[in-house]
């Protein structure tokens, strides 16, 4: 028996060795790549879903990333993805459909269900039925997928595919909009920052160096060392110490440079292995910059230094450009581990035109601040590769493969991303060659990507219609990162041009995304936008050409490439108004003023009223009880009377209220404040007679309605805009007045109920007696002041809410609120009570 036991543990003894081998290379690129033939995959266009729909098949999007992700190499597996039943149900029953999301960046940003892997169930008609990210038990995929076959069954489908476009009036934004968007990014900023570890956010941490970058350049601008040691707190939150690298492995990595995707734990340790080019780029960019302000740290060297050598090391291509991406390989197997086996983790040797902007940008930055040539010719080597192999006359291609294959056109994406590498080369250079090649795409995507109509680019418009869903190849969706850099772009073009077409897509795109910008990378350009156009006052340029601007407007607005695309309008029946103004209320009419009234009931429990109801109470409740009713339809009337001007947006009021919303802002805040200290002194002001008749009080209220409508319109406005679209489709812009005034009397009723009911309320209960207030006395010198507490908390609630309308920030509040969750709940409430007549 013990001889027995005795083989047993040489047995095992001899086997272990071997195992985590086999199974490290069970979970590898390679091996996925070997099960692959098992499935049927099909490429993603139309074939694929014309097939589906002739069969009758729902479509499984399988989108993954197996050059470097380890959890997809763990679901291409026998385990899971590729297990006997679930291959048998995926050939037999669906349209399979595999994505390199690498290559095909597009579809991932489009279909990403939040994670990796990601799967996603279409009907024939491509409309998503539920999608999943990571791995899945098998049970539980079959178990879903057969949900997912019998719910086509029952339904059937065929190709719809419809564009669905909305139109919208351009934004043009004003000076102080652009500083607040700045200071709102700041901001964010500070409010997202970890001190403890560095970075932003509180769990899993992305490394985010344009953001840290631009806390260089504040620190630069301000001397405030808070910016400068937020990049400093999260370089050294990101460093390996390399005696610690099997116990407390961190983003960089020690052993042979450069940084990792992310880490799963707020204090950067238990990374994804995968190294990304565009991380490495724009962390080695961030970090140069932080070198040059702090020059004598070590870590800030090591990591400078080692990140420069992992890229040309790894990534750099002698004959231009750069590689995309590392393999996670086998993990802390391979990472964790000083010495490392021989064998190292696979490159995928696809260049990608968007990351390669990043590492062009880095290496012009670093032969500015270096002064190396062989910096700059890599920078130069990189420009002429694109210049010469990825640009046609259909735009910039996505990528270009180790095998010599290119593909995917018309993503704003590449086109805008390269822009901004050919701008930033000729800036450099000052080689005229490059500033062409910027224009030559500047011109494509504002013939091919350009919103005529509303402002800013929609995300793609691809000639290359086979790899796409039916209609597919036209994506409309605006997204603020891609946004934000060609608006950057374009206003540089508009500086070295003097181009009224650039200057007009620059300003009305970033006027597009006011109130949408966060504290991120995303946010980064259309901030660096913003700041151009004010650094170059293109706002008093734009103001100055607005005649020339105008026309041209007016002229591709008529030959808009979308419309070709669009269903053609349905000439409306439903109700016709007179010559004369206002239609018969009638019909459908008054159902829409009823949808009006009840979606302005609604917005009254959006969060935009959180600042402006303290002050609306004590400014009624100040006065005596038989006024509340009068005071507050007073308020009414000025509030529904700018929502009502500012609805009819075709007059010259409306527009010129809406472009100057900011001047008036400040106007009303100023009046505010003054109206606080009138209420406080109870003197009145040197010069201006003013008597506490019910009238004046009346008056008062009537324009304090009228100023919290200025600054409460970024909250509200989408479901005014909304109104009046529905209105102005068939009606004359009066019509959309008297929907617009049917919303603020909906806004309004509840202040009416609280006042209604103040009246009625038992004088001796303790809710009256605290909105009754005391006299308060005291003596300043020899002086003795008297004051209600009711008078001291209205005056001091007015100062503080125009000192905030005044000061931009309660404008900037609302439009940061109207993107909530719960604020956009309240839209789909409001949108879906006016899709009942729409």
């Amino acid at each position: 028996m013990k001889k027995f036991f005795l083989l047993c543990i040489l047995f095992i003894g001899t086997i272990l060795p071997f195992a985590p081998a086999q199974a490290l290379e069970h979970y590898s690129f390679e091996h996925a790549e070997e099960l692959k033939p098992l499935i049927n995959w099909q490429e993603y266009g139309p074939d694929a879903f014309a097939q589906a729909i002739e069969e009758n098949k729902p479509v499984f999007l399988f989108l993954t990333a197996p050059s470097w992700c380890y959890w997809c190499q763990v679901y291409e597996s026998e385990e899971y993805l590729f297990d006997p039943e679930v291959i048998e149900v995926m050939n037999n029953n669906f349209i399979p459909v595999y994505v390199d999301a690498d290559k095909r960046q597009d579809l991932t940003r489009q279909y990403l269900e939040g994670g990796w892997p990601s799967s996603t169930i279409f009907t024939p008609s491509n409309e998503r039925i539920y999608g999943f990210s990571g791995v899945r038990p098998p049970k539980n995929m079959v178990a879903n997928m057969m949900n997912a076959v019998k719910y086509v069954n029952d339904t059937g489908f065929s190709n719809a595919g419809t564009i669905n476009y909305t139109e919208r009036a351009p934004v043009i934004p004003t000076e102080s909009n652009l500083r607040n968007m700045i200071a709102a990014f700041q901001g964010s900023l500070t409010g997202a920052f970890d001190p403890v570890y560095g970075g932003f956010g509180n769990g899993q941490k992305f490394p985010q160096p344009r953001s840290l970058d631009f806390a260089l350049d504040l620190y630069e601008q301000t001397g405030k060392k808070e910016w400068l040691e937020m990049v400093q707190k999260t370089i050294e939150g990101q460093y390996t110490n390399i005696d610690e690298i099997e116990t407390a492995y961190h983003l960089y990595d020690p052993v042979e440079g450069g940084f990792h995707r992310y880490t799963t734990k707020r204090d950067w340790t238990v990374p994804h292995y995968e190294k990304m080019l565009y991380d490495n780029a724009r962390l080695l960019k961030t970090y140069a910059h932080l070198q040059q302000l702090v020059p004598d740290d070590p870590i800030i060297n090591e990591v400078v230094s080692g990140t420069k050598a992992y890229i040309e090391r790894k990534f750099l291509d002698e004959n231009g450009g750069f590689y995309g991406d590392s393999d996670a390989f086998e993990e802390e197997e391979y990472f964790g581990k000083n010495p490392r086996p021989e064998e190292q983790p696979r490159i995928e040797k696809t260049k990608f035109s968007d990351w390669n902007t990043d590492a062009i940008l880095t290496y012009l930055y670093l032969a500015e601040i270096w002064k190396d040539p062989a910096d700059e010719e890599i920078a130069r080597k990189a420009l002429d590769f694109f210049m010469e192999e990825m640009i046609t006359d259909e735009g910039a291609y996505h990528y270009k493969d180790a095998n010599g294959e290119k593909g995917v056109r018309g993503s704003l994406a590449d086109n805008a991303s390269l822009m901004m590498a050919f701008m930033e080369g000729y800036a450099y250079f000052g080689d005229k060659k490059y500033l062409e090649v910027a224009k030559e795409l500047a011109e494509y995507v504002l013939e091919r990507n350009y919103d005529w109509k509303s402002g800013g680019f929609f995300d793609r418009n691809s000639p290359d219609i086979e790899l796409y869903a039916p209609g597919e190849n036209i994506l409309v969706e605006k997204t603020l990162q891609e946004n934000g850099i060609a608006a950057y772009v374009f206003a540089q073009l508009a500086v070295e041009t003097e181009d009224i077409r650039y200057l007009n897509a620059a300003v009305q795109t970033t006027g597009s995304f006011l109130g949408s910008t966060y504290g991120s990378d995303r946010s980064y350009y259309m901030i660096q936008a913003a700041q151009v156009i004010l650094e170059n006052n293109l706002l008093d340029t734009y103001a100055s050409e607005s005649t020339a601007i105008a026309a041209l407007q007016e002229k591709e607005r008529r030959n808009f490439w979308l419309d070709a695309y669009l269903p053609k309008e349905v000439e409306p029946v439903a109700f016709v108004s007179s010559n004369e103004g206002i239609a018969p209320l009638e019909g459908p009419l008054l159902l829409l003023l009823l949808i009006a009234l009840v979606a302005g009931f609604i917005s009254f429990v959006s969060p935009c009223t959180l600042p402006i109801l303290p002050a609306y109470l004590a400014g009624v409740f100040s006065r005596k009880e038989k006024y509340h009713v009068g005071s507050t339809i007073a308020f009414f009337l000025g509030l529904s009377a700018v929502f009502t001007v500012l609805g009819m947006t075709s007059t010259f009021v409306g527009a010129f209220l809406k472009d100057q919303i900011s001047i008036f802002s400040q106007i009303a805040g100023v009046i505010l404040i003054l109206f606080g200290i009138y209420i406080l002194t109870g003197k009145g002001l040197p010069g201006v007679q003013i008597k506490n008749k019910k009238p004046t009080t009346l008056l008062g209220s009537f324009f304090f309605g009228s100023a919290i409508g200025i600054s409460w319109t970024p909250c509200v406005g989408p479901i005014l805009v909304a109104i009046l679209i529905l209105a102005s489709t068939a009606s004359s812009v009066f019509t959309g007045g008297v929907l617009l005034f049917a919303y603020s009397v909906g806004l309004a009723i509840p202040l009416l109920t609280v006042s209604y009911f103040s009246s009625r309320l038992n004088k001796n209960s303790r809710f009256w007696k605290i909105l009754r207030g005391k006299e308060i006395i005291f003596s300043v010198g020899k002086r003795k002041i008297q004051i209600h507490s009711s008078t001291l908390i209205a005056g001091a609630l007015f100062i503080i809410l125009g000192v905030l309308m005044f000061s931009g920030l309660l404008y900037t509040f609302n439009q940061i609120v109207g993107t909530t969750a719960f604020q956009k709940g309240i839209y789909d409430i409001e949108e879906m009570l006016l899709r009942l007549v729409s």
